[in-house]
């Protein structure tokens, strides 16, 4: 290090300012740290402050140099100092709220009121370009955080607010990786750095999410897919789709016996277009009671792992209105809190005329005579209670009968 880098170096710490001396503090750093109060940064606080010098504080800066730094100080006009013992102890110092401005700038550190600003201009910023309302609430709640001196979670990391909206005002329906190119030029990014923040906030305040749903069905319902997302089914359909070139080809659910996939990319392209002899169309949750259906000339069975992306609804939908008015539409799903919606989602957002299948009072009982009973946590009977289903109220009955031993 050179001379002039020393020189330099000595008069600031001379001047009181924030250089560090061995993982020692200057005395403006402490009195800053004491003055960290979010009425000081809204500016609702006024007059002065009296701190006392403990020994707390002279070890946080050392003896020797509180004395020096704060005859500096008050040299200098920013401090007035209750000497004691000729000057080799302090009782207290005073400073002003409207100096502390200035305090910062000679300590070298970020005055937190120009961050605060920033914030402000920054959030009001993302909420003016935002269109989907279900998301204003969340940048109401910062602003109310940032207008009581606080700087919330996010603030200063503007790729998230970027994030946010592309994601709540997608109207595409984009693979991950192409809304990450889109939005940030590098087709990882989003996936490596912000998706667990945004997919967060999208379970807090977003309308379109169900409770239960798993990551990729909650990105799903904005349209950024993943490539895990496939249907399965088991039945005579006939499905229209494309091939490399662009054709459309008939692919038939009778040369697939064991069962048919539709990957993400065939179900974005494919159409349903018809049902020959199907009589029943039964989705089913669990995996195992799905494989265990055979081939059935008049039966279309579905495999439900969820919650439906809005790409299965339209399929599913379109699915419908190919069935005859004497269709039965049934779903299966275990018979808990996360079954449960699964089932009024699927009668709310996919088949109107579902009925449940294998899910009452007998079922309910062999299940859990064999072993199969869950323990309910209290916030999932809680939900449970709340979950207004007429078709399964019975089964809701005797499983809260069940629980509580009687």
């Amino acid at each position: 290090m050179s001379r002039e880098t020393n020189q330099s170096q000595s008069r600031k710490r001379s001047k009181g300012s924030s250089e560090s001396r061995s993982g020692k503090m200057t005395l403006l750093e402490w009195i800053l740290k004491q003055n960290n109060t979010p009425g000081w940064r809204t500016g609702v606080s006024s007059g002065e402050r009296h701190p006392q010098i403990t020994q707390e504080a002279i070890e946080a800066v050392g003896k020797r140099e509180l004395l020096e730094q704060a005859a500096v100080l008050e040299g200098s006009g920013l401090i007035a100092v209750d000497w004691r013992e000729m000057r080799n102890d302090i009782a207290r110092i005073h400073y002003r709220l409207e100096d502390v401005g200035r305090m910062y700038e000679m300590a070298g550190i970020p005055d937190p009121r120009e961050a605060l600003a920033r914030a402000g201009s920054l959030v009001r910023q993302y909420r003016a370009c935002l269109e989907n309302e279900d998301f204003k609430p969340f940048y109401d709640k910062l602003l109310e955080q940032i207008g009581k001196g606080s700087l919330p979670e996010y603030v200063e990391n503007e790729d998230f607010f970027r994030a946010l909206n592309a994601v709540a005002d997608n109207r595409e329906s984009l693979w991950e990786t192409q809304f990450s190119a889109r939005v940030f030029g590098n087709a990882k990014y989003f996936g490596k750095n912000l998706r667990k923040p945004v997919l967060r906030k999208l379970c807090r305040y977003g309308s379109a999410v169900e409770d239960g749903m798993e990551e990729d069905e909650v990105f799903a319902e904005y349209g950024i897919m993943s490539y895990s997302q496939q249907l399965e089914c088991k039945g005579p359909l006939l499905v229209d789709t494309p091939d490399r070139e662009g054709k459309r080809r008939l692919a038939s659910g009778e040369n697939f016996p064991l069962g048919m996939v539709l990957n993400a990319r065939t179900l974005a392209a494919a159409s349903p277009v018809g049902l020959p002899g199907v009589r029943r169309m039964i989705t089913i949750e669990n995996k195992a009671n799905y494989e265990s259906m055979e081939y059935s000339g008049d039966t279309l069975y579905i495999y439900c792992h969820g919650f439906f992306s809005p790409k299965e609804r339209r399929f599913l939908r379109r699915a419908e209105e190919l069935a005859g008015p004497e269709t039965e539409f049934l779903h299966w799903s275990d018979m808990d809190y996360g079954g449960i919606r699964i089932f009024r989602f699927m009668k709310e957002k996919v088949f109107a005329r579902v009925k449940p299948f294998h899910m009452d009072a007998g079922s309910f009982e062999r299940y859990r005579l064999a072993g199969a009973g869950i323990p309910l946590e209290e916030k999932k009977r809680q939900k449970l209670l709340a979950l207004d289903v007429p078709e399964l109220e019975g089964v809701k009955s005797l499983y809260f009968t069940i629980r509580a031993g009687n």
